[in-house]
């Protein structure tokens, strides 16, 4: 079961897919497996925290570096420094339910400098409720063999589903920011 949690531990920090299918699987992989509910929680748990503290102190440690240093003077990245500064424990607390926000930032929360010891007590909590919503969830439904039938039917229908939501996405950010994109366009 340790070399399983080590190899989950590593599927976050290197294979670039969606944390959430990371963790369903080994959740369904320990539950076929019969550990118990609680011990898969805990071990959700900790490996979700070990991660996102990776995905933090990574970017923090490369902060330190002259060529960073020079790239971090400018001033886009000084006005996001002082928003993290000040809405950054919303951002993080809610990043562990926004799919594809989720790791940038925890990069970017590194890169930033924002303090360590709120990060850490976000994070804590943020992975906590994180493991235990999807070891609940992963054990209510694949009790009745829906999660089985769902991702059936997304490897069939998810295209179909994922190419329209992206554009609709993209209209729907285009139209929001679409004072700044066309300032972007025009010459001072």
């Amino acid at each position: 079961m340790f070399s399983e949690w080590i190899r989950f531990i590593s599927s976050i920090l290197f294979i670039p897919i969606s944390d959430d299918l990371l963790v369903i699987r080994q959740i369904s992989s320990w539950l076929r497996q019969n550990q118990n509910p609680a011990v898969i929680f805990l071990l959700v748990w900790s490996a979700c925290f070990i991660c996102f503290n990776l995905f933090y102190a990574i970017p923090r440690f490369f902060r330190e570096l002259p060529v960073f240093q020079k790239l971090l003077t400018n001033k886009h990245l000084a006005k996001a420094e002082a928003i993290l500064q000040e809405k950054g424990t919303v951002a993080i607390a809610m990043s562990f339910f926004l799919p594809g926000v989720r790791r940038p930032i925890h990069y970017m929360s590194g890169l930033l400098a924002y303090p360590y010891r709120p990060y850490v007590l976000v994070t804590l909590v943020g992975t906590g409720v994180y493991a235990l919503l999807w070891t609940i969830l992963v054990n209510r439904l694949g009790a009745y063999g829906l999660l089985n039938r769902f991702s059936a039917w997304w490897a069939t229908h998810g295209g179909v589903i994922l190419l329209p939501g992206l554009l609709i996405l993209t209209g729907v950010l285009g139209w929001i920011f679409r004072d700044t994109i066309r300032n972007w366009f025009v010459r001072p």
